[in-house]
């Protein structure tokens, strides 16, 4: 497949433009660190708290999870709350919710100078060589759009948000779901053909396949072994420059 096919590059992050290392081993620990203080010291969205308090429950009907965030007063018990997030971070589970939060911690880290984010070093000259050619980029992440774009304006490599036109997180849907590669190309105004996305992911590629649209699979180092697939893999952006 040839990039002048395309009128949109879709990119994942975790495992495509950045290492994994960086998310599991640098990023999830400092919300896990902060969370307390921002929870205690913060005031939380109450769409936000909601939302949360429903995953709770949730979570505690399948065994998941022992204690309700709601006391028998109904007032949200914040060291409860803090616990729980805290288990969704280990856990590692996409809640929306959870990456709200977090995406309001790391921009605090990010604007302190404490965060610096960690971008392959191939991905800032082929965002470049795309905008030349006039093809929009746009990213896909299960973390917050806010999150999102503070990985790309704070990282070992600068400011590169400059080159991105686009954002999308799980508001759209989730990444393994073929009606979100299909949102994304309305709202991009772009037919789905017209769309390259790279991920990690063999899940995620069947969705966006499914929708019309072609993928790459990366294959970075310290990404996790797929099943097998017929997609064709990247190490990295080179070898399409």
């Amino acid at each position: 497949m040839k990039l002048e096919e395309y009128s949109v590059c879709l990119f994942d992050i975790e495992g495509t433009t950045t290492p994994i290392s960086f998310v599991h081993e640098i990023l999830f620990p400092y919300s896990k660190d902060k969370i307390s203080d921002f929870i205690f010291n913060g005031k939380l969205d109450p769409k936000i708290i909601k939302e949360l308090i429903t995953e709770n429950r949730q979570d505690i009907a399948e065994g998941f999870f022992s204690a309700p965030i709601l006391g028998s007063d109904h007032i949200v018990n914040l060291q409860v709350l803090v616990s729980y997030l805290q288990y969704l971070i280990r856990v590692d589970r996409k809640s929306k919710p959870l990456k709200e939060i977090q995406g309001s911690i790391w921009k605090i880290g990010y604007e302190k100078g404490e965060l610096q984010s960690i971008i392959f070093a191939d991905v800032p000259d082929f965002f470049s060589r795309l905008e030349e050619r006039k093809i929009r980029i746009a990213i896909y992440s299960s973390g917050s759009v806010e999150a999102q774009k503070y990985i790309f304006k704070h990282s070992n490599f600068g400011d590169i948000g400059k080159y991105i036109s686009s954002y999308f997180d799980t508001n759209v849907g989730g990444k393994r779901e073929s009606e979100s590669y299909l949102e994304i190309a309305r709202k991009l105004g772009s037919n789905p053909n017209r769309i390259l996305f790279f991920t990690d992911i063999k899940e995620e590629a069947d969705a966006c396949t499914l929708a019309g649209s072609s993928v790459f699979l990366m294959s970075r180092p310290g990404n996790h072994r797929q099943p097998a697939h017929n997609y064709p893999v990247l190490h990295d952006f080179t070898t399409l420059l």
